[in-house]
C-alpha cells in the first residue's frame, strides 16, 4: 500500500525531516552563496553586487573583493574603492598574463563575505580548479560567504535555448546543481531599450565594440528572448524555494506558481461580457488571459451581426492585455482541449449552455476530458438572453447532406444506365464517387452518412437478390467495410488539411509582416528609409490608402506612402491626437472612432516618431484583432529601428 504524503495531518514525513536536518547541518559550517543573475552584459550585475556589499560593510560585515571586472566603468570603479581588494594571481599562458583568484590568500584572510565576479569563467591552465565555480565551492566549504555574478546564457540547462536564440553555443557554463544550492538568486533586470541606451552611452563597451555588439548580440529580438529566459529561470528558482518552505512546514501542495486562463467564446451578444468576466477572474488569480475562438464553418457563413460580436469580443480581450487565438476546425471541444494541453492552461472558462443546446454543446465534453484543468461556467448577469429555438436545436441536416444526396442520386442513375453493359464490380467503383467527394469536401459525419447510404442503395438495387438487403456474396460485404474505412480516412485527412491550411497561411502572413519587416529595417540607413519600409509593408493587409505621418512645424504631414491619403481636417485632428497622446485612435478604436482612418503611434517608451495611418476600403474585414496586433508590432519595430539610428 502506498504511503500518504504525510503520516499524520500537519506533520511532515520522516524523510522530509531528515532532508531538512542534513541541509541545516551543512549550512551551519558553510558560507552563504548569493548569485546576481542577468540576461546580458551591462544590466548592472556587478554594480548591484557592489552596492549591496557596501551596505553589508556599513552594517559591520567584513567584506573584501577577490576578483572584479569593472570594464573601466567609472561608476563601478568608484564603488570598488570602498573595499579591500585581495591581489589576484598572475598566470602566464601563451604569452598572455591571466588574472585569477588567489584562493589561498582569500582563505588565509578569511573575510565574512568575498566578492567574485564572472562565475562561469574558465580558469587558466595550471590553476587549482578548472572552473571558477569550483573555486567558489572551496571558499563556501571554508565558511566564507560569496557574492558572485552570472548571465543566463552561461547556465547549463539554458545552453540549447540560448544557442538557438543567438546562433552561438556558449562554452563557459555553470551546472544547474551548483546554482540550486545558492541561498539567494537576485535577478538584475532592465528593459532591452534601456540596455541599448547604456550601450550607446559607452557604459557597457567602448564605442567601436558597442556598435559591433548591437549588430551581433545586442539585437532587440535576442535581448527580449534572453530576458524571458532569465525571468522564467528566476520563477522556477522561486518555485523550488517555495516547495522547500512547504516541506519544512508540512504544507500539502504543490502550490501553482503561475496560472493561465483560457476563455472560449463564440459569436453571440454575451461574448464581450464573457471576456470582461474572464479578465476579472484572471486578475483575481494573477493569471495570463487567453481569448480563444473556433470558427466551425467558413467565416463568410457568419452574419454581419455575428462577425461584429466576435470581433468586438476579441478586440476587448486584446485591449485588456489578453492573448488572442482564433482557430478553424470542425470540432470545437477537440480544438479547445488540444490548445489547452499544448499551452499549459490551468483554467478554462466556458459559457453555460441553455435550452436544448445542452444535448449538443461541447461544454460537457470539455468538462469530462479536461483532466487536471479547472473549468468555470459563465452565466450572463441581469436580464436573460433569449436564444431562438432554431439556434438551440442542432442542425444536422445541412446543405452538405443535400449535395451528397444529389450526387448519390446522379451516380445511381448512371449505374442504372450502365448495369446492362458492365459488371457489379465496376458499378461498385462508380458508386464510390459520392463517398470520395463528401469525404474530401465535407465533414466526417457527412462522409460517413454518404458511405452508409451508398452501401444500402447499392446493395438494394445492384446486388443479387435485387430489392432486398440480403448479401449472398461476402466479397461485397468486404467492399462495404472498405467503403466506411475509405470515407473515414479521407475525411480525417481532409479535415486536418482544411484546419491546417488557414493556420499556415495566417502564420506565413504574420511571419512575413514581422520578420520581413525586421530584415528591411536592419538594412535601412536613414529615417526616410524606415518610413518607406513601413509604408510598403502596410499595403499587404488589404486594398486602401496608407501613409506614415511625420511631425512638422505645421503639424503632421505625409512622410511616406500614398501621397493622396485623405488627410483632411478631421482625419488630421484624429492623427494629431494619437501623436500627442501616444495612443491608437480612429476607426475601430475607443478613441475618436468617428474617423475613417486607423492611426497607430510609432513610439518607444521614450519618444514618438510619427503615425502609421491606415484607410482600408473594407475596414470591417481588415481591422480585426489579429491584424491590429500585427500593426502594433510593426509600429514598435519601426520605432526601435528609428531609436537606434
Amino acid at each position: 500500500m502506498e504511503s500518504n504524503r504525510y503520516d499524520e495531518e500537519g506533520r511532515p514525513r520522516a524523510e522530509d525531516l531528515l532532508f531538512i536536518a542534513r541541509r541545516d547541518e551543512n549550512k551551519a559550517t558553510e558560507g552563504m552563496l548569493t548569485v546576481y543573475l542577468g540576461y546580458a552584459a551591462g544590466v548592472g550585475k556587478t554594480y548591484s553586487m557592489l552596492e549591496d556589499s557596501l551596505q553589508r560593510k556599513r552594517e559591520g560585515k567584513d567584506v573584501v573583493i577577490g576578483y572584479i571586472e569593472t570594464h573601466d566603468r567609472p561608476e563601478t570603479n568608484a564603488l570598488v574603492e570602498n573595499f579591500e581588494v585581495i591581489p589576484t594571481l598572475s598566470i602566464e599562458h601563451q604569452n598572455l598574463s591571466l588574472r585569477e583568484i588567489d584562493l589561498d590568500a582569500v582563505i588565509l584572510r578569511h573575510p565574512q563575505i568575498v566578492l567574485i565576479d564572472e562565475l562561469a569563467h574558465t580558469n587558466a591552465p595550471g590553476s587549482r580548479h578548472v572552473k571558477r565555480y569550483q573555486d567558489i565551492e572551496e571558499l563556501l566549504q571554508a565558511g566564507i560567504s560569496v557574492y558572485t555574478t552570472v548571465n543566463i546564457q552561461h547556465i547549463e540547462s539554458q545552453n540549447d535555448a540560448v544557442a538557438q536564440i543567438i546562433g552561438i553555443r556558449v562554452s563557459e557554463i555553470v551546472p544547474d546543481a551548483f546554482l540550486s544550492n545558492a541561498d539567494e538568486i537576485r535577478l538584475i533586470d532592465v528593459t532591452p531599450e534601456e540596455l541599448n541606451l547604456r550601450l550607446k552611452a559607452g557604459k557597457v563597451y567602448v564605442k567601436d565594440m558597442a556598435e559591433a555588439a548591437v549588430q551581433s548580440f545586442f539585437r532587440t529580438g535576442n535581448l527580449l528572448a534572453l530576458r524571458q529566459l532569465a525571468l522564467r529561470y528566476m520563477a522556477e528558482s522561486t518555485d523550488k524555494k517555495m516547495i522547500g518552505y512547504m516541506r519544512t512546514r508540512a504544507i500539502p501542495g504543490p502550490w501553482p506558481a503561475a496560472e493561465r486562463l483560457l476563455v472560449c467564446i463564440r459569436p453571440g451578444p454575451t461574448a464581450e461580457h464573457m471576456v470582461r468576466a474572464a479578465y476579472r477572474l484572471a486578475t483575481r488569480f494573477d493569471a495570463d488571459l487567453i481569448v480563444f475562438s473556433v470558427d466551425v464553418n467558413d467565416e463568410r457563413a457568419l452574419s454581419p451581426q455575428e462577425r461584429s460580436w466576435i470581433n468586438q469580443a476579441l478586440e476587448t480581450g486584446r485591449r485588456l492585455g489578453g492573448k488572442i487565438v482564433r482557430y478553424r476546425g470542425n470540432d470545437v471541444a477537440d480544438e479547445i482541449l488540444r490548445y489547452a494541453r499544448r499551452s499549459n492552461v490551468s483554467m478554462i472558462m466556458l459559457g453555460k449552455p441553455h435550452g436544448l443546446d445542452i444535448f449538443s454543446s461541447p461544454v460537457y465534453r470539455v468538462i469530462r476530458q479536461s483532466h487536471g484543468i479547472d473549468v468555470h461556467l459563465y452565466e450572463p448577469k441581469g436580464k436573460s438572453i433569449y436564444i431562438p429555438l432554431k439556434k438551440q436545436i442542432p442542425l444536422f441536416f445541412t446543405a452538405e447532406y443535400v449535395i451528397s444526396l444529389v450526387i448519390i442520386a446522379a451516380v445511381v442513375g448512371i449505374n442504372f444506365f450502365l448495369r446492362e453493359y458492365i459488371g457489379p464490380s465496376n458499378l461498385l467503383i462508380i458508386q464510390l464517387i459520392p463517398v470520395l467527394v463528401s469525404a474530401f469536401f465535407f465533414r466526417r459525419r457527412v462522409a460517413l452518412f454518404t458511405a452508409g447510404l451508398s452501401i444500402l442503395i447499392f446493395d438494394f438495387l445492384f446486388v443479387e437478390p435485387y430489392y432486398t438487403f440480403t448479401i449472398h456474396d461476402w466479397e461485397y460485404f468486404i467492399a462495404f467495410v472498405g467503403y466506411i474505412t475509405i470515407a473515414f480516412i479521407i475525411s480525417n485527412l481532409a479535415t486536418r488539411l482544411r484546419h491546417l491550411l488557414p493556420q499556415i497561411l495566417k502564420s506565413e502572413a504574420e511571419v512575413e509582416a514581422t520578420s520581413g519587416l525586421s530584415r528591411e529595417l536592419v538594412e535601412a540607413k536613414t529615417q526616410q528609409d524606415i518610413f518607406k519600409t513601413l509604408a510598403n509593408q502596410m499595403h499587404n493587409f488589404g486594398p486602401g490608402l496608407f501613409a506614415v505621418l511625420t511631425p512638422s512645424p505645421s503639424g503632421l504631414q505625409i512622410g511616406a506612402g500614398d501621397t493622396d491619403y485623405p488627410l483632411h481636417d478631421k482625419e488630421k485632428a484624429i492623427a494629431q491626437w494619437a501623436y500627442e497622446n501616444g495612443q491608437i485612435a480612429g476607426a475601430g478604436t475607443d478613441n475618436l472612432p468617428a474617423g475613417k482612418g486607423y492611426y497607430i503611434p510609432i513610439k518607444t517608451h521614450r519618444m514618438i516618431f510619427g503615425i502609421m495611418a491606415f484607410t482600408f476600403d473594407k475596414p470591417d474585414e481588415a481591422l480585426i484583432p489579429e491584424n491590429k496586433e500585427i500593426f502594433e508590432t510593426m509600429a514598435f519595430l519601426g520605432a526601435l529601428a528609428l531609436e537606434l539610428l
